[in-house]
């Protein structure tokens, strides 16, 4: 693969926050968290990156609505088709991204990781600008995980991308040329279930 060079003004983070919540029994990225909800919270752990555009991609007339980040700065985006999966989201908020703004460089960020660090978010920008590796990936203590860099090069084939898998053959067809950040911490959870969602308020609320 080539190598790309881009300032920071050209990365863009990309929250995927079209999923259905069918674990959840609700909407689970409008549940309460420290921030306002969990959206909000991941949100501004993007924020706090300091270094790097930010845009959310929901479901085309679903649940969550702009007017739920309330006065984050973002770029919000919809897709008709969030129901067929992670994977299709993704590639809708990429092609949406590439067409108005043409990115040097997308994060992929999932929206219920509101734990994720602004500090793995900022290194894997800062990464990329110093390389221009076109996929750079936080390996955390106990395993790799989001936030990951695809750059522009590799646009057309994220845009392919549909149902449920997100980019994890895309990663594993360039495993060689991953460049990986080393995070000391274990890898953001996802909050899919009751149970997880009350394990993270427990967390969240206890530390203000």
């Amino acid at each position: 693969m080539s190598k790309r060079r881009a300032g920071s003004g050209d990365v863009w983070a990309l929250i995927l926050a079209g999923g259905a919540s069918r674990r959840m029994g609700e909407p689970k990225l409008l549940l309460p968290a420290p921030r306002g909800n969990l959206l909000q919270q991941t949100m501004h752990q993007v924020l706090a990156a300091g270094n790097v555009q930010m845009a959310v991609i929901t479901a085309e007339g679903g649940p969550l609505r702009q007017e739920d980040t309330e006065s984050v700065p973002v770029e919000w985006l919809t897709t008709s088709q969030a129901n067929r999966g992670l994977g299709a989201s993704l590639a809708a908020g990429v092609r949406q991204l590439e067409a108005r703004y043409a990115p040097a460089a997308i994060q992929i960020i999932l929206g219920d990781q509101p734990e994720i660090s602004p500090d793995a978010i900022r290194q894997v920008t800062e990464v990329f600008i110093q390389t221009g590796a076109e996929i750079v990936q936080a390996r955390y203590d106990d395993r790799p995980a989001h936030p990951v860099l695809f750059a522009a090069p590799l646009f057309p084939e994220l845009t392919k991308l549909d149902g449920d898998v997100g980019a994890k053959e895309l990663l594993q067809q360039y495993r060689e040329q991953i460049v990986e950040v080393k995070i000391s911490r274990n890898a953001p959870r996802d909050i899919d279930t009751p149970e997880e969602y009350a394990r993270y308020r427990e967390s969240a609320f206890s530390k203000i």
